[in-house]
């Protein structure tokens, strides 16, 4: 097979009548089953749906009411409602039964003309490790020895693998980033409340998001101009500033720091060159970096997880009998969870503020943050273990060491590829930007991949 679209090649293609929605659609199945099998990636494939939808995109494209996703076929992450669909949540403990409606994002995503296709590989409940009981490890489309990454592990193999333009995912701690990052994917962890959460299976009041997973940075901003906004159900997403896509091919008056500490404390050098090579090519473009430092940026991992595991304690505590069919990860973390002592835990929310302090100092003079969105190359199956520097660390040691400070503070951050490393996987940078800075980080990256073709590398076994 050759090289499928990106989201706005498939759109451009439509309108000049070189394929259709049905071609399309029918080509991301044959492309998932493919994918599929290679990588263990798809949990549940969508096809008499999709059909039926892109058919009905056709009509559209022909009598000229196309939407702005007209036709375009996408992956759902499995713990995402799509309306007729079991959610498994990648558990054995659920899913049995058809989502009665779907997820706000979805909906939005259906009601511009995006087609949903598949639902995708997830660790349990979106907090366990590499090997759900239920269905198992989601290869690497770049190495298939190696974890596509979590959470959103099977749409970013899904996307990577070139099975779909683009895919939903939910980010945590890391988990629309870190696979991103780890399968050479564009990936958005918007700011907290952007995007509305109703129809996702929770995991942590305080630090989830939703966002897109996709190969550029302009499909992303495509995607996220039609996922953001208030629903009226989700009491985190209120309303919104306005959402003003910056159209120029320059960056100048851009302002970026490029902050070390922990950043690059524990960080492979082939990662250490990819955030230089982004930070020299936004320079090029007319960036000016600025000094800023975060000095707490060390302390975010570990107090992060202690949010996340006390808040998924909460909820799981409730089906504490079915545990011993648990993902032996899961129950470990919600054990965590349940033994953290109220005095730690209102601790943490106020480290969380002490950190949104300290990002507040760094934007006042700078518009957004370069830093590595991993410390390394894609984990090794089946330990899961990554490699920094020729040395061998475990993978929760050091995988969400810089994504976890978004979630923490609220601030929205974008994974970028920028190369391969020696081994042949990806690396990757993070911009990080101020709360509701999206534009900023996505036009940044833009004009970084419009000077480059990193985005644009597809692992071999997509063709």
């Amino acid at each position: 097979m050759n090289d499928a679209p990106d989201t706005t090649g498939l759109l451009e293609a439509y309108a000049a009548g070189t394929t259709s929605p049905l071609a399309a659609v029918d080509e991301a199945l044959t492309r998932l089953a493919a994918a599929h099998e290679a990588l263990n990636c798809t949990i549940r494939f969508l096809g008499d749906r999709a059909r039926t939808a892109a058919r009905a995109s056709e009509r559209r494209w022909a009598d000229g009411t196309a939407r702005p996703l007209e036709g375009v076929p996408f992956g759902v992450k499995d713990v995402i409602d799509v309306a007729g669909v079991p959610t498994t949540h990648g558990s054995w403990n659920h899913g049995d039964e058809p989502a009665t409606t779907s997820a706000t994002v979805v909906r939005r995503l259906e009601e511009a003309g995006a087609i949903p296709v598949s639902k995708d590989g997830t660790t349990e409940f979106a907090v366990g490790g590499p090997h759900p009981p239920r269905f198992g490890a989601v290869r690497n489309p770049w190495d298939p020895e190696r974890w596509a990454g979590g959470s959103s592990t099977g749409s970013a193999a899904a996307v990577a693998a070139r099975a779909v333009p683009f895919a939903l995912g939910t980010d945590v701690g890391g988990s629309v980033r870190l696979p991103s990052a780890w399968c050479g994917l564009t990936g958005l962890k918007p700011t907290a409340g952007a995007i509305p959460r109703t129809g996702v299976f929770p995991l942590s009041w305080t630090t989830e998001t939703v966002g897109p997973l996709a190969r550029s940075a302009r499909d992303v901003e495509r995607l996220f101009a039609v996922l953001r906004g208030p629903d009226g159900a989700d009491p985190r997403s209120g309303p919104l500033p306005p959402h003003d896509p910056v159209d120029r091919d320059d960056l100048t008056g851009l302002r970026i720091a490029v902050p070390g500490g922990a950043f690059t404390e524990l960080c492979d050098t082939a990662v250490r060159a990819g955030v230089e090579h982004l930070v020299d090519e936004l320079v090029a473009a007319g960036a000016e970096v600025v000094p800023g430092e975060v000095p707490s940026a060390g302390d975010a991992l570990p107090i992060g997880y202690q949010v996340v595991f006390t808040e998924a304690a909460t909820l799981h505590r409730v089906d504490a009998a079915r545990w011993d069919t648990y993902d032996p990860v899961v129950v470990k973390r919600i054990s965590q969870g349940i033994v953290t002592p109220a005095v730690d835990y209102l601790r943490a929310l106020q480290f969380r503020v002490e950190l949104q302090r300290e990002l507040d100092v760094v934007f006042a003079d700078a518009d957004l943050l370069v830093v590595p969105t991993c410390p390394s190359t894609a984990p090794r199956l089946p330990d899961g273990t990554v490699v920094v520097g020729g040395q061998e660390y475990p993978l929760y040691a050091a995988q969400s060491r810089s994504t976890m400070l978004g979630n923490l503070t609220g601030a929205p951050g974008l994974a970028v590829p920028t190369g391969l490393a020696p081994d042949g996987c990806p690396v990757s940078a993070q911009l990080v930007a101020a709360p509701h800075g999206e534009a900023t980080a996505l036009w940044a990256a833009r004009v970084f991949q419009a000077r480059t073709a990193h985005h644009r590398q597809a692992p071999p076994s997509a063709s």
